[in-house]
């Protein structure tokens, strides 16, 4: 796996407009680039998909209020992947062969960003994907030089996790449950890869679910009968999170339960009701108790009208400002491979919504 298109530490803050370049004592033309915005509105992972819309469209609105960046304005075409890598790919599709896009924005989960991105790589669209999923970045895929994560790599969060919660003198049985698509597996397998060369502690149960389930208890009876110390609960879903502590509830599994970073949703709190009392996951952002950063987010959010939900407006956010970021690079017409060329020099940027900088490079 390779580091250079995940985030060191932490999302992205708001980048700096940049006023129109002169030639020659002559303003250059507005340019403007076409932005597909590829995410989920519908399904399971709309959860992530809307918020990230939400953000990219008010950011999108305040650069181009403010003169566009680099004399680069924004013109977004929108594509609902429904939460299905086979609705991606058509979509990414569309987006390039009928609108003419230069950059794509998406897509919201691992596996529609790992169905889409060789349809990218063919037309040279460079994809910046708001996804913690690994794999999306494995320098083995062909269209690694395409694809830049604007969320920070499993890999962090998931030993974030496992200091915090797991490697403890207590824990001695480890359960995994994961959700059966890229994020999912990706996670359990650092999971599993961590805690075998921590050792000392044992996996007593690996079970899964699809990503569309609505009743988990017969995977949470399975890890009540392993009588684990501690339950990683591995999905991206805030429904299907939601099902498994109810099933979990259900079963009368007592074991704590310590969930990756997508579950830090509201949609989360309320699909898992009572029965997420106690759940723990990792985070990169608190909307009740924000950082300064997070907090500047937030009053854009609140101005446009939106109510912050979760950590995916702060990817979500990433993803443009990275774009607007590379913009301040790029002179003439933004083609996809100038994008993705000045991508590769965005590094040690600061400006970010959550504590931290970013690094993207060759």
């Amino acid at each position: 796996m390779d580091e250079r298109r995940g985030f060191i530490k932490g999302a992205m803050a708001l980048a700096i407009a940049a006023a129109l370049s002169m030639s020659a004592g002559t303003a250059r033309a507005e340019d403007t680039v076409k932005v597909g915005v590829l995410l989920a509105v519908s399904g399971p992972t709309a959860p992530y998909g809307i918020p990230e819309r939400d953000i990219i469209k008010l950011l999108a609105a305040k650069y181009n209020a403010e003169g566009g960046i680099n004399g680069h304005k924004f013109e977004l075409f929108y594509y609902d992947t429904q939460s299905s890598p086979t609705v991606a790919v058509r979509g990414t599709t569309e987006l390039i062969r009928e609108d003419k896009v230069d950059v794509i924005l998406g897509g919201e989960t691992g596996s529609t960003t790992l169905a889409s991105a060789p349809v990218a790589e063919r037309a040279e669209v460079p994809m910046l994907a708001p996804v913690s999923t690994q794999s999306v970045t494995n320098q083995d895929n062909s269209f690694f030089p395409w694809v830049f994560r604007t969320s920070p790599r499993s890999a962090i969060t998931i030993q974030a996790m496992m200091e915090k919660m797991v490697f403890k003198p207590d824990i001695k049985k480890v359960a995994i449950f994961y959700q059966e698509d890229a994020y999912g597996k990706d996670e359990a397998n650092l999971s599993e890869a961590a805690i075998k060369k921590h050792g000392g502690i044992d996996i007593v149960a690996f079970v899964s679910g699809p990503l569309s389930a609505t009743d988990l208890t017969a995977q949470a009876t399975r890890i009540r009968n392993a009588e684990p110390d501690i339950v990683l609960m591995l999905t991206s879903a805030p429904a299907m999170g939601g099902a498994f502590v109810r099933g979990a509830e259900l079963a009368g599994l007592k074991a704590p339960i310590l969930g990756s970073l997508s579950i830090q949703q509201k949609p989360f709190v309320d699909a898992a009701g009572n029965a997420g009392e106690g759940v723990m996951s990792a985070s990169i952002g608190n909307w009740d108790d924000p950082s300064p950063r997070q907090a500047q987010l937030g009053k854009i959010l609140e101005q446009g009208g939106k109510q912050p939900a979760g950590y995916a407006e702060i990817i979500g956010s990433t993803a443009i400002i990275a774009l607007a970021e590379s913009l301040r690079h790029v002179d003439g017409p933004a083609t996809g491979a100038k994008i993705r060329a000045a991508l590769e020099q965005v590094c040690g940027f600061t400006g970010t919504y959550a504590d931290g900088a970013f690094c993207y490079s060759k």
